[in-house]
């Protein structure tokens, strides 16, 4: 089996090896917790590496995306044509015809078609709860079944964006995910906000699940300082 680095100190051990190839996995957590930044981390520096990776924004333009990261050190232009950002609610304002084209036709002409002119093999989509929104999925649990079964014939890893509400880190919370897409998942990393002290919020990350792997499943902390870092949270 071959593995993905994630390229952030500490995780990779955490993880085993690194993400199995061709993993779908699930990045969820409360507004705040870096899902955005860590993954577009993990193409950056794979991109470095020269694997080729897709972001897909559906949420955030592609301007303000870049505005973000490359002020957390990660500029798009430093790389050699390896790390492509798709927006695609802009690209889809772009398109006239008589017949509007529905989001989810799009996301996969555009995801499918990429791949003889750029293949990646890592995208990430940002978010699962916008493309859920915007395609009307009628039936979610059947609808995202459909999607993942078609995102695995990719072959390639796949990152999925979920919005958690906000969480303390509090004991009795176990969703990970808000539609039970856990169970379609290879993979789940779980960000999360919890309380150290009475003022202090330190951001912890986990891995619940990555089939494949013999991995840690404690929460670490996730500190971000001139790049990410994984380390055990003291007592």
């Amino acid at each position: 089996m071959n593995f993905v680095k994630t390229y952030v100190d500490g995780l990779d051990e955490v993880l085993g090896k690194g993400i199995p190839e061709s993993s779908v996995v699930l990045v969820s957590g409360a507004p705040g917790t870096m899902k955005t930044s860590l993954t577009f981390h993990i193409l950056h520096a794979n991109a470095r590496n020269g694997v080729k990776g897709l972001y897909v924004s559906l949420e955030q333009s592609r301007a303000s995306l870049l505005d973000h990261t490359e002020g957390l050190g990660y500029r798009l232009d430093a790389l050699e044509g390896t790390l492509s950002v798709l927006d695609l609610a802009a690209l889809r304002k772009r398109m006239t015809g008589p017949v509007e084209q529905p989001w989810l036709d799009l996301f996969k002409l555009y995801a499918k078609g990429l791949r003889s002119s750029f293949d990646y093999r890592l995208l990430v989509i940002d978010s699962l709860d916008a493309l859920e929104i915007l395609a009307k999925f009628a039936n979610v649990r059947r609808d995202l079944f459909d999607l993942i079964r078609w995102l695995r014939d990719l072959e390639c890893t796949v990152f999925l964006l979920g919005e958690l509400p906000s969480d303390d880190g509090s004991p009795g919370r176990h969703a990970f995910t808000k539609h039970k897409e856990e169970y379609l998942a290879d993979g789940i990393l779980h960000l999360r906000l919890a309380r150290q002290g009475e003022f202090g919020m330190q951001r912890q990350l986990r891995v619940v699940k990555m089939r494949g792997t013999r991995h840690d499943t404690d929460y670490h902390a996730l500190v971000f300082d001139n790049g990410f870092k994984v380390t055990r949270i003291l007592a």
